[in-house]
Formats: C-alpha cells, structure tokens, sequence
C-alpha cells in the first residue's frame, strides 16, 4: 500500500516545488504561487531532498541558485540546517557540493560527498519585480541579505499585528540579533515599538513610503519552515516502515504526527484520528496526506 503513497506524495511534492521555482525564475511549466511568499532558503532545504527523485529539478534549481546565489543568506541556510539536519543533511550537502563545485560559493556542507554531474541549461532568469512572491528577494536588493530584509518582508506579511522579539525567531535569526535590527530599523522609523507589561512590542510604521516600493505584498505567506519539515518528516516515516507490519506503520506515523502536533495546530492541518482499524487508518491518513500536498 505505501509504495502506491509515496509515488503520489513524491509526485505532489514536485509539483509543488516546480511551482515555487518557477514562479522564482527557473526554466518551468507549473507556476500556482504568483500570490504567496517564496522563502528561498526552506525552498533549497526542501529541494535537495527531493533532488534524487527529479534529475532535472535538481539542475534547474542548482542553475538558479548559481546565477542568483547573492540572494540567498548562508547565514540563514546554516540556521535552519539544525532544525531539518536529521532529514535533509546528506541531501542537502551533496546538493551543496554541487553548487559550491559549479559557482564557486560557500554554501555550508555538513558531509564530505563529492559534487555530482549536473547540467546547467541557462536559463534562468529573475522573475519580473512586480511578482508579489518575490517580496523577500526585493526586500534583499534593498536592505541586502540578511536580518533586516527578512524582518521587513515577516512584518509586511503581517502588517495588522505587533510581535515581541520571541515571536519573530521564527525568521530564523539569533534573538541578540533580531533585537539590534528591530531597535535600528525603529530608530529609522520604519517600526513603531511600544511596551506591553514588561515586554517591548513592534509594529510596522504604515507611514513609510519606503514600503511602498517593495509592493506588491502576497496574500500569502505559509510558514514553510513548518510545512516542510513536517512533509519531509512523514516522507521519511513512510520511507522507513514500507515494508514493515501494519502495526508498525501505524506506531511510526502516530509518533511522527505527535511530534509535530503542535506546528499541525498553528498550520490548521488535522491529520485524521486515530482507529483501532489499521488498514482504514491507513487508508485515510494516505488521503489526507495527499489532499493536503495537493491543496499546497
């Protein structure tokens, strides 16, 4: 039964990722997300995994990211990196490998692998500016590439709420570090800051004409970081206990869905409940799973 699964889920992961790229600039046909954030350094993350599936995915992406690599923060690859390490760490450094072979960067490698052969066709190029999932690469040829672009673009994103500085690790960046950029871009009046009890709160300043050149704004924007990890965390599962006993599967998955419940809760995603019947449980969380992949 999971082979069947893990066709359909590969295939649906694809289709999602062409389309993220695509909509970036890459030599592609499926192109859904004119209207949702692109996060660049999740989007590599999730890529190398599924490189080995889709050959040609692989080298589209690595012509990508070796014409237009000043946009993507290492900093930020690195930091995510420990988060996703125990599912994308061989992947992502041989994917890495490749690209720092090829265009001589400095992307960080967690497992000596040597590069692999890839062919670059050339063709891609940078979406036009007026794209609105490409907020956070013109927010980076602004503010460069960094924390001060990614809290710009988190902020515009949710332009009707404040945040504490806790709330904004998520950008993937040190709390020290967020806080020096929040109290400058503050002291630049970009951000109004106001006190809440005993906690310091900022908010964008609407006022700034600065925003209005990095319109327009997706209607969009998934916490990738989140999603990611959780599909490719379920990948893995279905991968691990495909030829193992019903029993087994259902442990597996249940542990899978139990570790991630809390991120399932802030996404809205409810995996199907629990049952006694093995196969139907089965039946339905390989529905789910698929419906929701697709709905991405």
């Amino acid at each position: 039964m999971f082979m069947p699964l893990i066709r359909q889920l590969d295939k649906n992961l694809l289709n999602l990722a062409w389309s993220l790229w695509t909509e970036l600039g890459v030599a592609g046909v499926k192109q859904r997300h004119q209207n949702v954030l692109i996060l660049i350094e999740e989007l590599v993350i999730f890529t190398s995994v599924l490189a080995e599936v889709d050959p040609r995915l692989r080298d589209e992406s690595l012509d990508w990211c070796s014409q237009f690599s000043h946009f993507v923060s290492v900093s930020r690859l690195r930091s995510l990196m420990r988060d996703f390490e125990e599912l994308a760490r061989e992947p992502f450094s041989r994917y890495v490998s490749s690209l720092n072979n090829i265009a001589k960067t400095s992307w960080p490698v967690f497992i000596d692998t040597p590069p692999l052969k890839i062919h670059l066709s050339g063709k891609s190029v940078l979406r036009p500016h007026a794209s609105a999932a490409l907020l956070n690469i013109r927010a980076r040829s602004i503010f460069g590439t960094g924390a001060r672009a990614d809290l710009v673009t988190f902020f515009l994103v949710h332009s009707n709420t404040d945040f504490s500085i806790a709330e904004v690790v998520e950008t993937g960046y040190s709390k020290r570090n967020l806080a020096e950029v929040l109290e400058d871009l503050h002291f630049g009046r970009l951000f109004d800051s106001f006190m809440q009890g005993n906690q310091k709160r900022y908010r964008l300043s609407k006022n700034s004409p600065l925003f209005q050149m990095l319109n327009p704004i997706p209607e969009h924007a998934p916490s990738w970081h989140l999603i990611f990890k959780i599909l490719l965390t379920l990948r893995a599962c279905l991968h691990r206990t495909a030829n193992n006993a019903e029993t087994t599967k259902v442990v597996e998955l249940r542990n899978c869905l139990k570790e991630h419940e809390n991120a399932l809760q802030k996404l809205e995603v409810t995996p199907p409940l629990f049952k006694n019947n093995f196969p139907l449980y089965l039946e339905e969380f390989g529905q789910w799973l698929l419906e929701w992949t697709a709905s991405l």
